[in-house]
């Protein structure tokens, strides 16, 4: 683990925070290089400074209802929750989604049917962040004897944040492929749910909880699969229509 990047004169830069700005700023560069011409520019910068406000409580919110190690008080009442680490990936999305859904009803070109060329710089933007998890040493696996098991904790664990990371680059690459108007959700919610659900069977921190066998992750990546099922028969529907 490597959480703090630089210790200068008592000036400490943190690997966590400062990968989670690398990535918003990858994603947002990475999106404005593909926005499409029929979007404003200055539409965009407005969409985005609300994606990163509801993203960033959705992702506190959804931390604060599945850890189990502190009390929701304390938390809530620490600057260094609201500042620092404890963000679940998958509330932001949800959080930021509904905001993006919400706001196509008022701005026809910013309809989240419209958004898909941001799924792609997602995907990288979120590989990036993983990075800064492993450095911190949050987000990590369980138990490993693999030869490319890390030290972590106090045990050689499965390098979960990697895992991610990799699988992330990976459906990234696949489709970066596409032009972006085929590009889909279907398409994101099937890969990264998936991921997602197999990488959690290897975690080995105990702050998301568990229901029935499944963390609130496991969860949320099979709503996912769902989603985009249930697109995917609705679009095949209309197709037949």
């Amino acid at each position: 683990m490597w959480p703090v990047l630089l210790n200068w004169n008592g000036i400490l830069i943190y690997s966590y925070p400062l990968f989670i700005g690398l990535s918003w700023g990858l994603g947002f560069r990475l999106a404005e290089a593909r926005l499409p011409k029929d979007i404003p520019h200055k539409k965009f910068i407005y969409w985005m400074i609300g994606l990163f406000i509801t993203s960033w409580i959705g992702a506190k919110l959804l931390f604060l209802l599945t850890q189990n190690q502190w009390s929701t008080e304390e938390l809530v009442n620490s600057q260094s929750f609201w500042l620092g680490g404890g963000f679940v990936f998958l509330g932001g999305m949800i959080l930021s989604g509904l905001y993006t859904w919400l706001v196509g009803f008022f701005q026809s070109d910013l309809k989240i049917t419209k958004m898909n060329f941001t799924l792609v710089p997602l995907l990288y933007a979120h590989a990036l962040g993983r990075v800064g998890c492993f450095l911190a040493g949050c987000c990590y696996g369980v138990e490993s004897n693999l030869p490319w098991a890390i030290k972590m904790h106090g045990l050689h664990r499965h390098p979960t944040q990697i895992y991610e990371a990799i699988g992330l680059v990976a459906l990234a690459s696949i489709l970066q492929k596409k032009s972006v108007q085929e590009v889909s959700l279907i398409q994101y919610f099937l890969g990264y749910g998936a991921l997602r659900w197999v990488i959690e069977n290897y975690r080995g921190d105990e702050l998301r909880g568990l229901w029935m066998g499944q963390s609130s992750s496991q969860w949320v990546s099979l709503g996912f699969i769902l989603i985009a099922i249930i697109l995917i028969i609705r679009k095949k529907t209309n197709t037949k229509a």
